[in-house]
Formats: structure tokens, sequence, C-alpha cells
């Protein structure tokens, strides 16, 4: 039922129900008046018929002379029946004028008087709409229709009726005809369509008429959204606006009522990064012109082919009778793997007539006025005026996480109002009855599940299960590896409460190489970062972003930094020297466009305000300009016999059955740990599938495999006594 104001829904109901009886009765006596007029005429035309004739010589005079029209009116006045006719007629429109004056007093009108108002309907073009309303209602208006027609089959509303009905003369009637046309609010937005074979602009005068399902639920007083745009209109979170972006926002509405004019609103262009708070900037400006604003999902858009024109405009009706804007973000459309998305949104944008809101990196070309505003770049002040807008009642017990979240996680609006609406869903019943606060590490969670989404269709998430104690390293190393953590655990105070982000515009990354041979521990340093600061890490496959097409490197590179400015998550890209090898001198356009892909690239490094990890076993080949960019340097030396002897008596666990195992003489084999740990876990399959507990004789043979896969000679100096061992 349409939502009401100053009258209950029932009540209006009923008064909607009554108005449109009113009119169905004024419609049935112009039908009434309309069959006199004909009996009359058929009656004259068969005294007058010579025979084998169809049309008299009379007829035909008074066709040329447009005297028919002229007699009819005649008739309604002069003849007793149609005059009386005439004066119910009048009697019944001051009797639903009446009716119309109360509901308009009440605070609703009349749901067709709504409908003619919203789409700015000509009085001809709402009789058409009450002509098609009529044999929906009551059958028998099916047989009236047929009569005035003189055909039995003709049992519909047609365009020829209703010009006959209520076109008037000269000028009125080509008016009441023109809003047949093909960009007639009848048929632009969709309310009436022409049956027949490939109806033109202009209809054949015999073409019936059909109402639309979703206008014949709207004059009925059922005001649903159009089921066949479910997928295309998504509903977006309440916004949430920091004291920065309300002042914004009350400098783009005075803009935007400057430069609107009369039932033409310009299209809104927000321009900023993704997830700046645009959509919420959207939904406040909406909110103050006393509209409602649904996301455009342009994707279902691309998948139709020649009935995406009629879906346009069906969206284009929806909005005017439901009130809404569409908000269209043109970032992630472009972003999306399909090529035909980014296509499908920019028509929209152009073709979609109805007040339309874009959100984009850069400005948007339309071929319709666009009021452009650039939105600022979201701080860590409004990132934490939104935490505490969406958690409400729970931001007191929730205050010193807070600030953990504004620097860690660099999310807008939308993403902020999921992230705590996650986190209540997992609140348990009883503690929601008691309206206990929220788990600081639940939405710590929420908030890691919320990015993770994005990340893992552009790189590869490992699940950091190592710890401290797990990896061996020299002293220096491992107090590198302690300072970045301790970077990415204090950057809310080093940058907030000690001032130092006011004076880093950029930098503020924490980036760093792990340089150091194959098995040395660098991924697995990685692993203890995240699972210490619990974060997310996620390895990126460069081979996967490079591309040969021009453009589309940075593209790839652009999706995943940004998807990561927003997850605070680990990256790490392996084989970093794959990408970052020194740059080469220009002698083409294609060591051109390479320079350019890791000119790119150290921009994104240095603006991004995670931690991002390069690995890579050839430091030297790295471009001394871009290890200057970094802001730590961590060596993984080749572990020393020390070192190996350590990683040999913690790579065993404890439960693992051992017998008479030489650690000093495994120490002497030369490998890294990655390499010690292959040959441990192959021994153990060795001895678990002999029934015997782990021995020499099984880690000799599993480093003899080990060996041949790196080949690497197997020396007496290194296997000593158990060389043989290693034969078996």
């Amino acid at each position: 039922m349409m939502a009401t104001t100053a009258v209950s829904a029932s009540v209006w109901a009923e008064a909607n129900r009554l108005y449109l009886a009113g009119e169905l009765a004024r419609l049935r006596l112009t039908l009434h008046r309309r069959v006199l007029w004909l009996r009359q005429r058929w009656q004259s035309e068969r005294a007058q018929k010579a025979p084998g004739l169809a049309i008299t010589d009379a007829q035909a005079d008074r066709l040329l002379e447009g005297e028919d029209r002229k007699a009819e009116l005649r008739f309604y006045a002069e003849d007793g029946a149609a005059a009386s006719v005439s004066r119910a007629i009048a009697a019944l429109d001051a009797e639903v004028d009446e009716r119309r004056r109360e509901l308009e007093a009440q605070g609703e009108p009349a749901a067709i008087d709504r409908l003619a108002r919203l789409l700015g309907l000509a009085a001809f073009e709402r009789q058409v709409i009450l002509l098609c309303l009529a044999p929906e209602l009551d059958p028998d208006f099916e047989r009236l229709y047929a009569y005035v027609q003189d055909d039995a089959t003709r049992r519909y509303p047609s365009c020829h009726l209703a010009v006959t009905l209520f076109g008037g003369e000269g000028e009125a009637w080509l008016e009441a005809r023109a809003g047949l046309l093909r960009d007639s609010p009848l048929r632009r937005y969709r309310l009436v369509a022409v049956e027949g074979p490939m109806p033109g602009a202009f209809p054949p005068s015999s073409a019936p008429l059909r109402l639309d399902d979703r206008v014949l639920s709207y004059l009925l007083g059922v005001d649903r959204t159009d089921e066949r745009l479910a997928e295309f209109l998504v509903e977006p979170p309440p916004a949430l606006l920091s004291p920065r972006q309300r002042e914004v926002l009350e400098g783009l509405e005075e803009r935007f009522r400057a430069e609107a004019g009369i039932g033409s609103w310009p299209v809104v262009n927000l321009i900023g990064p993704p997830d700046a708070g645009k959509q919420s900037l959207a939904r406040g400006l909406c909110e103050r012109l006393g509209l409602k604003l649904f996301e455009l999902n342009p994707a279902p858009l691309a998948a139709l082919g020649p009935e995406r024109q009629e879906t346009l405009r069906l969206l284009e009706r929806e909005s005017l009778l439901r009130q809404f804007a569409c908000y269209v973000d043109l970032i992630r459309a472009d972003d999306s793997p399909d090529r035909a998305v980014p296509a499908a949104a920019h028509q929209a944008l152009n073709h979609l007539g109805a007040f339309v809101l874009v959100g984009s990196r850069e400005r948007v070309v339309l071929h319709r006025p666009t009021l452009a505003l650039e939105v600022p770049i979201p701080g860590a002040a409004d990132r934490r005026a939104w935490w505490q807008q969406a958690l409400d009642g729970d931001r007191t017990g929730l205050a010193a996480e807070v600030e953990g979240l504004v620097q860690q996680f660099q999310f807008g609006p939308a993403s902020i109002t999921r992230c705590v609406e996650d986190a209540r869903s997992r609140v348990s019943p009883r503690r929601r009855g008691e309206a206990e606060p929220l788990d600081a590490a639940g939405l710590w969670s929420a908030c890691r599940g919320r990015t993770g989404a994005r990340l893992e269709d552009l790189a590869q998430r490992l699940i950091p299960h190592a710890g401290w104690e797990d990896i061996v390293l020299p002293a220096d190393t491992l107090a590198q590896l302690w300072e970045i953590a301790g970077q990415v655990a204090c950057r809310a105070e080093v940058y907030e409460t000690w001032g130092f982000g006011a004076k880093l515009s950029r930098g503020r990354g924490i980036t760093a190489l792990f340089a150091g041979a194959s098995g040395t521990g660098k991924t697995m340093a990685a692993e203890i970062l995240a699972r210490h600061l619990d974060l997310d890490l996620y390895r990126i496959d460069l081979s996967g972003v490079v591309s040969k097409y021009i453009g589309e490197t940075e593209k790839n590179l652009r999706r995943v930094f940004d998807a990561a400015e927003q997850t605070g998550a680990i990256l790490l890209f392996d084989e970093a020297d794959a990408l970052f090898g020194k740059r080469s001198e220009v002698k083409d356009s294609h060591d051109r466009y390479a320079n350019i892909e890791i000119n790119y690239l150290l921009q994104r490094m240095e603006d991004y305000r995670g931690l991002a990890i390069l690995a890579t076993n050839m430091k030297s080949l790295l471009d001394p300009a871009f290890l200057r960019r970094l802001r730590f340097l961590v060596d993984f030396p080749f572990p020393g016999a020390g070192d190996r002897l350590r990683i040999w008596r913690s790579v065993l666990p404890p439960q693992a059955p051992v017998e008479g195992l030489d650690y000093a003489a495994l120490a002497r084999l030369e490998i890294a740990g990655g390499n010690i740990k292959n040959i441990a876990l192959n021994a153990a399959f060795l001895a678990s599938a002999r029934a015997q507990p782990i021995r020499m004789q099984h880690l000799m043979l599993a480093a003899r495999r080990e060996y041949s896969k790196i080949d690497k000679i197997m020396l007496a100096a290194e296997f000593g006594a158990y060389l043989e061992g290693a034969k078996s």
C-alpha cells in the first residue's frame, strides 16, 4: 500500500477506490453518449444507403467537409437522451473533483493524480490511462469497446478509440494524437504498451493499448518496486557524515539548487578515491531533496541485449514513481573484469532520464549537464566520526579499539556500517537482549572478513601458523622484524597523538624488502608478522599482474592496492625482482611503457598505508632508486651451522617418534631452513611407511632427494659416516 502521511493507509485505500469508481462511472457515461450518437448515425445511414454501395454520396460529402465530428457534438447538446447523459457527466465531474480535493486536503492525492503529476501527463494521456484501466476492473467495458468501435473482435482500447473519445477538435485533436507518439510520457515511461507487429513512432490507429502491470498495481494503491528491476537496484546503508563532509554537503546542495532547472536536474559527479564517502554524500543530498537513493548495479545491465534500453526506461519510470535517485559507482564498474560493465554504466549515465549521481576517480564526460565535485580524501578524523556514528551506543566501550580500527582499516561509511552490522549479528541473542557492548575481537574479525573478499580475487591468502619461536634468524634480523611489527602497532599514537601525521601527506606506508636466498625464511617472517598483528596476509602473483597490453598492468596494480588500502592487510610481493628489476634506458615504446608501470608502482607504494613486503632472491638486480624508497631492508642470510642446528632441533614436532638422531651431523648439511623443513617432512613419511621411528637413515635418504632437486652434490664432508645411508 502506498505510504501516506496525513491519512491512514486503510482510509486512503478506500478513498482511492471510490475515486477510481467515480472516474470509471464517468467513462461509462462518455461511452453511453457515444453509443447514442452511433445508433442515430447508423440508423440514418441504413435509411440513406443505396443498393450495392457501402458509403452513400451524402456520407462522402460529410466526410469531405469534416462535418461528422461537429454533428456529433451538436447531437450531444441537442438530443434529449444525449443531453441528459452530458448533464450526468457534468454532475459526476463535480463529484469526482470534490473527492480529489478531499484526498489532497488529507495530504495524499489519488494514485492516478499522483501518477499524472509525477510523470507530467496531459489531460488526454490521463484519460488514456483510465481507458486502459477500465476493462481490468470491469470486463463489461470490453464489450462496450467492441460496440463503439463497430467490430466484435476489437474488445480492447485502441489509439483510434482514445482519440475519438477524448481528442477534441482541431489542434486539440493533433495534441491528443501526439500523446501516443514514441517519445510521449505514455510510451517513454512504458505506462501503456502499443501492441501489434513492431509498433513505430506513430502507432496504427487500430493498435491495441495495454496497461502495464506495474502501473495497474500503482493505480490500485500497491506501490512496490517493479520486480523486473530487483537485480538492478541495491539500497545503500544509511549515510554517515563527518563534520567536514557536512560542510561539503552544504556547499553541494547550494550549488545543486542554483544549477538545477525546472524539470531538469544535472548529473552530480562526485570525484574521489574508492570508499571515500561519496555514496554517503549522495544519500545526504537526496535526503535534503526529499528523495531516496538506490545504487544502480550495471553488471546485469551489461548482460542484456536489445532489451537494455527497455530496462533503462523502466528504471526511469520507477525512479519517478518511487521518488528516488540512482547512484552509479563508476570505480567499481571500471574495475570489473567484464569489459562490458563499464560500457553499460556509461550508457545508463547518458540515457537514463532520471536524477543520477555518479562516483568516479576522475571527472566523467557525459552528454548531459553535469555538476562535478571533488570529494576530499578522508582522514583519520573522518573515519573516527564514521565509526562513532555507526557504533552509536556501543562506542563508549570500544573507544580504545576505535583508534586502532581508524588507523588499520581505511574504510568508508558503507564498509564501516556493514562491518558493525556483521559484528552485531555475531553477538549471542542473550547478550543482545542485555544490550551488552560489542566484542572488540568480533568487530576486528568482521573488518578482516569484509576486506578479504575483494583481495582474494586478486591475490592468494596465506593462513599464518608460524610464531616468533619458530623462526631462526640472526639477532639483528629478528630485531628488524620486531621494529616492523612495532611501527604497524603504534601508528595511531605516532601519527595522531604525537602529530607526525600532520607532517606526512604521503609516505605513511610501512614498506620492507626481504632479501635472501630461497628457503631462508622470508615467507615465514611475513606469516609471523601477520599472526602477531592479527592481520591478513596476501601473496601477490606478479606474473598474473603484469600484462602485455598497455595500461592493463597499472589497472591490475590499482585493483590490488585499492583493495589493500581498505584492508590494512600485509601484502607480500613474492619474487619482486621479476617486476622491480633495474629500469632500462628508453630505446623503444615498450621500454617507455615498462618504466611507466614501474613508476606507477613506486607511487602506489609510497601512498599505501599498510605493510607491503617485497621478497626477492636477487637484491643486486633491484634499482638503487627503488631501494631508497623502502623504509626497511631486511637481509635473510644463509644459515650457518649454529643456526642450522637450532632449525633441526625445532623442525621435528615433540610428539614425532625419533631414534638415534645426530643433530651435529645434520647441521653440517649446508642447506636453508626451507630445505630442512622438506627433508624432515619427507623423512617422517619414509619412517611411517616402514612402521619405524624417524632415524638418521630416513633423514639422509630424504636429504639426498632434496639435494638432487636443488642440483647440489653430496659431499662426504657433509654426510660423513651417514653417506651410505643416504644412498639406500
